[in-house]
């Protein structure tokens, strides 16, 4: 009897909010209409709720018929090593890059390399003219030839005490001189020709055959890619969070290679203009066509937590009192405030709220409050 009591009240509203419909057909009339409206129909879904509560305590049987669940799934807050990675661009770089350059003053007679050829260690680059020399190198040969004979001729008299000391080094010192003078000759005619100090590939020619060049002159550029490196410049906001040793991902986009490699120098020193430290990368030998000022983007791990509770990043809400996710708790969704470490690659660690192990409402957390009944669909 009680329900159908209730069931009346509810009917005599209906009753009610239809003959209290204003008649006002103006603008002004329907506004009113519409909010009054709006009112009567919050008061009465305000009551069809507590008359649902009524009738299910009364009736079991009609409270299982109406309850509603909303479908979610769930993930779990694992617990877990968590990553934060920064991201730093850097240029390839090479310990043996070098101008050659020549050594003697000279017309250039021969250029005997181009931009990308392939050059070994010790092969003639170019050649500068060597004609004067070779013509000194001739007369100093006579000359010595001459003194040679001098100088045998007075230690054989000078052994049968013939002549004087002074005759004896002065033949000496004269043949002595003249094997210097032409020693040092040799030593300039070698020169004449530029050899590639080491095994590489020639990147730049800045001369031509006929020239002339100057001790220091440029002739080559000459690159080897056997001892490469990455350079990156590092925010002074991170000192203290790298050392020798960290492993690091390397991207090279323009090649699309991508490995492991680890630090092998960090800078003491912060650029005064950009306020960076520099940070030097082991570059293995990981493609063919490697080219310094390669762009590299090097992936540095700048904070690790072990057994961290990590959840992902999507499913964390916010409201003033701050942040907070739906935890599934005897199948109704229970709100708990968390407190939140740092965030990559779609993750979040929580450092305050939840102890790892809860089941967290993913799919479907929008649409669900604190006590809300639901089911889970995983």
């Amino acid at each position: 009897m009680k329900v159908n009591s209730i069931i009346a009240i509810f009917l005599t509203s209906l009753v009610v909010l239809a003959c209290g419909q204003s008649n006002d057909d103006s603008l002004e009339g329907k506004k009113a209409s519409l909010a009054e409206a709006k009112k009567e129909l919050k008061a009465l879904e305000q009551k069809i709720g507590d008359l649902e509560k009524q009738i299910a305590d009364e009736d079991p049987s009609f409270g299982k018929a109406n309850v509603k669940s909303t479908l979610i799934t769930t993930v779990p807050a694992a617990k877990t090593t968590f990553e934060h990675q920064i991201e730093v661009r850097g240029n390839v770089e090479s310990r043996t890059n070098v101008f050659v350059s020549s050594e003697v003053m000279g017309q250039l007679i021969e250029v005997n390399v181009v931009e990308g050829q392939k050059v070994s260690k010790g092969q003639v680059i170019a050649r500068v003219d060597s004609e004067n020399l070779e013509k000194s190198i001739d007369e100093v040969k006579t000359q010595l030839s001459f003194a040679t004979t001098i100088f045998e001729k007075r230690a054989r008299l000078w052994e049968k005490n013939i002549g004087t000391e002074v005759e004896y080094l002065q033949a000496k010192n004269n043949k002595e001189s003249l094997e210097n003078q032409l020693s040092t000759l040799q030593t300039q005619l070698d020169k004449t020709q530029i050899r590639a100090p080491f095994t590489g590939s020639v990147e730049d020619v800045p001369v031509k055959e006929g020239e002339i060049v100057q001790p220091g002159s440029p002739v080559a550029f000459i690159v080897s890619n056997a001892n490469m490196y990455i350079t990156a410049e590092v925010s002074e906001n991170y000192i203290g969070r790298f050392e020798v040793g960290d492993k690091v991902e390397v991207e090279l986009p323009a090649m699309g290679e991508t490995f492991t490699s680890t630090i092998s120098s960090v800078g003491n020193v912060i650029n005064a203009a950009s306020r960076t430290f520099t940070v030097e990368v082991k570059l293995p030998q990981v493609a063919k066509y490697l080219k310094t000022n390669l762009v590299a983007l090097v992936h540095m791990t700048d904070y690790r937590a072990e057994e961290a509770v990590v959840i992902p990043s999507r499913i964390i809400q916010e409201d003033f009192e701050g942040n907070y996710v739906f935890l599934l708790d005897n199948k109704k969704a229970k709100k708990v405030h968390v407190k939140l470490g740092q965030s990559f690659d779609n993750q979040t660690e929580v450092v305050a709220g939840l102890s790892g192990g809860e089941s967290v409402i993913d799919k479907g957390n929008r649409a669900v409050a604190d006590g809300t009944t639901v089911e889970v669909q995983n």
